[in-house]
């Protein structure tokens, strides 16, 4: 039974941390450290392993929980529904401990069209990508709706990414990992005929989707006529990108990129940027060389922000731009956190364009994910205890 309780919790940030290289964009407004704060908030608790959270664009106001072993569940104003909207149990897999229910995000026409789309592992240990449709019953899907619009053999059990977002291009973003293992075996993440290590990015709305076909390749994709490589990649040399976010005002794609043995690192994409951005991966990992010192890193993307396993954990959860009202003083700021450690930061540029964190929260979750609603809230998920947070004023 899930319960229902507020619960804020507040801490001061004080001190600025890491700098790391500026990028030619400038992202806004401008992040002072020393000035963030807030608080977290208990929306409801008693889910099984919840993995993201987001709301359907369609004005209800309710919240949708992926929970690792296959379901979807609803928060419906101040009650949980008990029933699942989507239980796939029967064809997901989470033995391992990057498997299961990954990704969800809803069509931006969802209000009118009720289709959704869902990132899983299957029996086979594989990536499927799938397009479901609600029922007459707004708090149910129908299961047998099911549409695969697209599948990844997986070499190994993690890495597997699964993050999916629509663009504000109304394209669908898929995130992959470069297939697992340690240290990228395979060569996955550099390599352009295979989605591994990849973002991609295909267009599904019937008005993209050739006849026959289950999505379309955008003619701006940067591959989308290269011989030798595949269309659907938007950005390559990725790790794990388990989770990313694209800022509602500005349209700019953040990701944050799990690493190896030593950092973690945030990845800025803004808008304007060339697409077909190479992020370094298993060459650099974060600002270091991976494969040898003294690598050639004038072809990547380097990371804006990134924290030593020493300082902070072991395992990125990329956030989102704060955009609420409940919260001002973090208009703008980039939240992100550690699963291992549980530690939460806020990130931006600050009055000389440097990139910088703030001194880290100490949440005692295993934040799993962040995720966003149409107000801009933003939502922080507790994998072992269980709870869905919002992000809050600080007492």
């Amino acid at each position: 039974m899930m319960t229902l309780i507020r619960l804020v919790t507040g801490v001061m940030l004080l001190l600025p941390m890491l700098l790391v290289a500026p990028v030619s964009a400038q992202a806004t407004p401008v992040f002072d450290p020393a000035s963030f704060d807030l608080g977290l908030e208990l929306v409801a608790d008693g889910f099984a392993q919840p993995l993201f959270v987001t709301d359907a664009g369609d004005d209800s106001g309710r919240l949708f929980v992926v929970e690792k072993g296959g379901t979807i569940r609803i928060i419906d104003g101040d009650s949980a529904v008990e029933t699942p909207f989507l239980d796939l149990t029967d064809r997901v897999l989470s033995d391992g401990y990057e498997q299961g229910l990954l990704g969800l995000a809803f069509a931006p026409d969802y209000a009118s069209s009720g289709f959704f789309y869902v990132d899983y592992i299957d029996l086979n240990g594989n990536t499927v990508v799938s397009r479901f449709a609600v029922s007459d019953d707004p708090n149910l899907a129908d299961v047998a709706s099911e549409q695969v619009v697209l599948t990844q053999e997986q070499p190994y059990s993690n890495h597997n990414g699964g993050m999916l977002a629509f663009g504000p291009d109304n394209y669908l973003y898929i995130g992959f990992g470069d297939g697992g293992s340690g240290g990228d075996p395979q060569g996955n993440a550099q390599r352009l005929d295979t989605w591994l290590g990849k973002i991609l990015r295909i267009g599904v709305d019937p008005a993209y989707v050739p006849e026959g076909a289950t999505y379309g390749i955008p003619e701006d994709n940067p591959f989308a006529n290269e011989y030798g490589a595949l269309p659907e990649i938007w950005a390559y040399g990725l790790r794990n990108p388990w989770r990313f976010s694209f800022d509602v005002n500005t349209g700019d794609l953040w990701i944050g990129d799990v690493g190896q043995d030593w950092l973690e690192e945030v990845d800025f994409l803004p808008v304007g940027l060339e697409p077909g951005q190479n992020l370094g991966w298993n060459v650099t990992e974060g600002t270091n060389c991976y494969l040898e010192d003294g690598c050639d890193t004038s072809g990547f993307l380097m990371p804006v922000l990134e924290y030593t396993h020493d300082e902070g954990g072991c395992s990125i959860t990329g956030g989102y731009v704060y955009r609420g009202e409940d919260v001002p003083g973090l208009d703008g700021v980039y939240l992100f956190g550690d699963y291992c450690s549980g530690l939460l930061w806020g990130g931006g540029q600050d009055a000389n364009g440097d990139w910088v964190k703030s001194a880290p929260i100490e949440s005692g979750f295993g934040i799993s994910s962040f995720g966003e609603d149409s107000a801009g809230n933003v939502y922080v998920t507790d994998l072992n205890g269980g709870g869905v947070y919002v992000i809050a004023p600080a007492l």
